[in-house]
This record gives structure tokens, sequence and C-alpha cells, in this order.
């Protein structure tokens, strides 16, 4: 079950060792929409872009590109917007656009298991995989590929699960324990269970997502660029 938001003081973080030195985090630092954006690699299980927007545009992906969701295909520099408020998400269409099909032209709700077709060719399937998180995710039906490379995209709301559960945002299939990210006013957050290092240094708690860190648990591991 997500947890509220705690107000405890954080623990505190070894310097990182990391920062946008690899093509990912340079791509995620050319952008514009950068500092919005982090990529979660889950080891053994893939990587994703996490986006904290509330404003996401998808579009081609370029160099330098303003959009949220960059996507290495037939699209126009900004294809679509899905704009949320509150648990809502509404698809505003840029170009040419279909959902579940059929052609739109105007602002639309989305709910979960839409598929969103942008141009001839791009599809994605929109998905929430909670009902007590407005998070919501996005992951490619076509055979496409965002940039950087990534097995979905994470529109980060208010918390986000990682675990062995479908309620899960993400399913890690092996773990034991769940682990949560979380938003505190403007700031991320992991909620990370006893028995955890971070960059080789044991935490537990409240803390906070930054590049470089790498969290190693019992049975899983991950790093956030």
């Amino acid at each position: 079950m997500l947890e509220p938001n705690s107000t405890s003081a954080p623990t505190p973080l070894p310097p990182s060792s990391q920062s946008s030195d690899s093509p990912a985090g340079e791509l995620l630092a050319s952008s514009s929409a950068g500092k919005q954006r982090r990529i979660l690699w889950i080891d053994g299980v893939g990587g994703y872009l996490l986006v904290s927007s509330n404003d996401i545009v998808i579009g081609q992906a370029l160099s330098g590109s303003p959009v949220s969701v960059p996507i290495v295909g037939d699209l126009s520099r900004q294809a679509a917007a899905i704009i949320r408020s509150g648990s809502d998400y509404l698809l505003q269409p840029l170009q040419s656009t279909r959902l579940d099909g059929a052609a739109v032209e105007r602002p639309q709700l989305l709910h979960s298991g839409h598929t969103l077709q942008l141009g001839e060719r791009v599809k994605l399937k929109f998905t929430v995989a909670n009902r007590l998180s407005a998070t919501a995710r996005l992951d490619l039906v076509s055979h496409h590929r965002f940039k950087p490379s990534v097995d979905g995209v994470l529109l980060m709301a208010d918390s986000c699960l990682l675990g062995a559960t479908n309620h899960c945002h993400i399913v890690c299939p092996n773990w034991s324990q769940e682990v949560q990210l979380y938003r505190h006013q403007e700031n991320w957050f992991f909620r990370l269970p006893m028995g955890v290092t971070i960059n080789g240094q044991p935490s537990a708690g409240k803390v906070p997502l930054v590049s470089g860190m790498r969290v190693q648990g019992e049975d899983f591991s991950l790093s956030i660029e």
C-alpha cells in the first residue's frame, strides 16, 4: 500500500560519483526538459524514463529537443501532449492521432489501457497500474524506441511502486520487498527497507533521489541517472 509523504529529515548521501557523463545523461542534460527527467535502471528488469512534469510533450527524438518523451520514429517535432490535472490525464493531439483506433482532433480524457497512435505507425499504451496513485506509464506497442533507449516512461504524479505484484508501476518479479518513490513538495524520495546500501553506505527510510545513486538490497539493485 502506498504510504503518505514523510516530513522526516532525509538520510544523507555520499557525494555522487556519476553525473551526466553517460550518453543517456548527456541527452537529458541537452534537453530543455532534462531537469524534470531522470532514468531509473533496474538490474534484471529494465530502464525507465521518469518524467515529473504535469505537461508532457511527445515528439520526434532530435538533439536539444524540448519534448518530454522523445521517440525515434516518423513523428512531428511535437506530436501530442498529455496534460495531468490531479488524477486525470488529457490527451491533446498535435498531429494525426488515434485513440483506440478512432481519429481524434480535440482533447480527450485518457483511461488506463488506451492505445495512442501518433502519425501513421507509432503506437503507445497508456496505463495506470495503481488506483491509489496517479502515476501513469507509457509503453511502445509499435516497433519503435524511446530515446534514451528505455523500456518504458513513467509519468510521475505523486508516488510510484516497484515490486513483484501487479499493482506496482514497475513489476520486478524476483523482489521480496517493495520500494516506493514519492514526491514531497518539488523533490522526489525513495522509501527503502532495512538492509539497503546507497553507493556502498548503509541506508534506510526516506532517501532523496539524486543522479548517480546506486541502490542495492538483498535481492535487488538499481541506479539513477
